[in-house]
């Protein structure tokens, strides 16, 4: 087990971390893990069941290294690395394609279009001749979103029978949330958010997103900012089906939230900024009555869910996610 985790550590390329000899027995011993398994796992009766004990404490054993290094080094950025900087159009998530076009050196969508699609690819010309077109209106050539609340625009939608483009258009899960911002928005914008600015920005992916948890890439789809005279909360927002998404307890993703207000505080220190705070929420396009008897122990509701920052994709005079999530802040910063 030793020289497997040798092996893990340099597959991983974790060269900074020192694995001794006797880590294994210790981290088996003193760690807090909970195993699922078959009793064979457990207790084997054969060579070939013991294979599958072994398997199992390996899988345990580079769980807890992949633990162990990220929380380290989230430690490390959060003290010693991370601040805060205006966004500005240098910032990769608003500079994509910057200078694939020579004669207009800004940012711009590349897209990939069959030779077959000849109507498609005529309007497609004809919107770029007519910039007003392009951005302040929404047609089934080429699909897309406008909300002035973005930081660019268009937002494309993805239509992957007709065309490909870079960045990735919206899938449908995204696209909903967007137009459902957009609709609470401006229902709510000279009430319940009167005082606020609001914008949104498309999170792309590695190398050019915002990202978490290194090792496993999560980069969620979407950065909103709320703003007054006295702070701001950046929320973090992942559109998303839960149907086969883990436990609670072991999804990184949907727990990220409670990271974030530690992270704030160490680089708002560090920053000279105390009036940024961080938040962040998993959108379930997977609805409740599909989810609530296999996510977790079958025990959440809709109130528990949304205490865990997991939100469904539902809006009704019952229940309204997007009002939850501004709620959910609003009631944050005047705490």
């Amino acid at each position: 087990m030793y020289l497997d985790l040798l092996a893990y550590k340099e597959r991983k390329g974790l060269t900074n971390l020192i694995i001794l000899p006797d880590t294994p027995r210790k981290v088996l011993k003193g760690a807090r893990y909970t195993l699922v398994a078959d009793e064979a796992v457990v207790k084997p009766r054969s060579f070939a069941e013991r294979s599958l004990l072994q398997e199992a404490v390996t899988n345990i054993l580079r769980k807890y290294v992949d633990a162990l290094y990220r929380h380290r080094r989230e430690r490390w950025e959060a003290s010693e690395a991370l601040v805060y900087r205006p966004l500005d159009e240098s910032d990769p998530n608003l500079s994509f394609n910057r200078g694939v076009m020579r004669e207009k050196p800004s940012p711009a969508y590349v897209i990939k279009v069959r030779r077959s699609e000849k109507q498609l690819v005529e309007a497609i010309q004809q919107l770029v001749a007519d910039a007003k077109r392009l951005y302040q209106q929404e047609n089934a050539s080429l699909p897309r979103i406008y909300f002035d609340r973005h930081l660019y625009l268009p937002l494309l939608l993805e239509q992957a029978d007709k065309m490909q483009a870079s960045p990735p258009p919206l899938k449908p899960s995204e696209a909903q949330f967007v137009r459902d911002l957009k609709a609470c928005w401006e229902q709510e914008k000279d009430k319940t958010l009167r005082d606020k600015e609001v914008f949104l920005l498309r999170n792309l992916s590695r190398g050019s997103g915002i990202g978490f948890f290194e090792e496993r890439g999560f980069y969620p789809d979407f950065i909103l900012w709320i703003l007054d005279e006295a702070s701001q909360r950046i929320v973090f927002i992942e559109p998303h089906g839960l149907l086969h998404a883990k436990a609670y307890i072991h999804d990184e993703k949907a727990r990220l939230h409670e990271r974030l207000p530690e992270l704030a505080r160490e680089i708002g220190r560090r920053s000279k900024r105390q009036d940024i705070a961080l938040d962040s929420y998993i959108i379930s396009a997977t609805s409740f009555d599909d989810l609530r008897q296999r996510y977790d122990d079958g025990t959440w509701d809709r109130e528990k869910s949304a205490q865990k920052h997991i939100l469904f994709q539902e809006r009704s005079p019952q229940y309204d996610y997007v009002m939850k999530l501004f709620e959910g802040q609003l009631t944050r910063a005047s705490t």
